[in-house]
């Protein structure tokens, strides 16, 4: 476990020093009673722009295969950065892990919590409650999508980057350890804790994800736009040509400039394009 675990970290970037970011607003908010509750601490960060406000948002939820990352990982800083300074208040937290009391029902139990903490925020960070977005990387895009059906009043978008659809689809290697792991052996609950299989969000989703993933397969991308678009859900599939999993890692090559870019014109924008 211990080397399936070192390979999660080596494909993640964790909290090491990152140039260019901003620090957040606020840091180490609790997000939910610790009373009773094993794992990881309920923490929160926040990051709010200039101005008076009220401003939209977006909650990040961070990736790590349910059992590394956190709040703090230098993806979070960088797309919280950019947000920021787009005008968006943004908050990212830290969620129960496997081998720390986590597991994909934890985890998800942990988003729920978060995002309402956040929207009963809206009067203190000055948010605007009609433009709050929720979005996630890899696991965390997986949490995001399982998490939006379930929040009242659901989320305005959603944004899911390279984000595990389906938990069959990790098989071999650690990928599919990790997915034992976190969602169990159980025919019906892995199709239970996979987007794919759940229920059709009626709000805007951008999908973004590259070719040369070699963890989450961009046609599993692909499929769960299709499936959206054939109901006429508003969908936006942006794939980037050679980019691997979890590419906002290397912000300064191709595609993170671009994907960013896509990111915060989709977000901006009045409706899905």
């Amino acid at each position: 476990m211990r080397r399936v675990l070192g390979g999660v970290r080596s494909l993640w970037s964790m909290t090491g020093p990152v140039r260019g970011v901003d620090a957040p607003t606020h840091t180490a908010l609790p997000y939910a009673e610790t009373r009773g509750r094993g794992g990881r601490p309920p923490l929160a960060d926040v990051y709010l722009p200039d101005g008076p406000g009220p401003h939209p948002s977006i909650v990040w939820v961070h990736g790590g295969g349910f059992a590394v990352g956190s709040r703090a990982m230098k993806p979070m800083r960088l797309l919280s950065t950019a947000c920021r300074r787009a005008g968006w208040a943004v908050m990212t937290f830290d969620y129960r892990l496997l081998l720390r009391g986590g597991g994909v029902e934890a985890a998800l139990h942990d988003t729920t919590l978060a995002v309402g903490w956040w929207r009963n925020q809206a009067p203190r960070f000055a948010l605007d409650p009609n433009r709050m977005a929720l979005g996630g990387l890899s696991a965390g895009g997986c949490l995001a999508l399982l998490a939006a059906p379930r929040l009242e009043p659901l989320p305005h978008k959603v944004v899911s980057v390279f984000s595990l659809y389906d938990f069959d689809t990790l098989r071999g290697g650690a990928g599919g350890l990790l997915s034992r792991l976190a969602a169990g052996t159980d025919p019906a609950t892995r199709q239970a804790f996979s987007p794919a299989h759940g229920p059709d969000l009626p709000m805007p989703v951008l999908l973004l994800h590259g070719t040369a993933d070699t963890l989450i397969p961009v046609s599993d991308a692909q499929r769960y736009a299709q499936r959206r678009q054939a109901a006429g859900l508003p969908t936006t599939l942006r794939i980037y040509e050679g980019a691997p999993h979890a590419f906002f890692n290397w912000p300064q090559r191709p595609p993170a400039p671009e994907a960013t870019h896509d990111l915060l014109a989709w977000l901006d924008a009045p409706q899905a394009h």
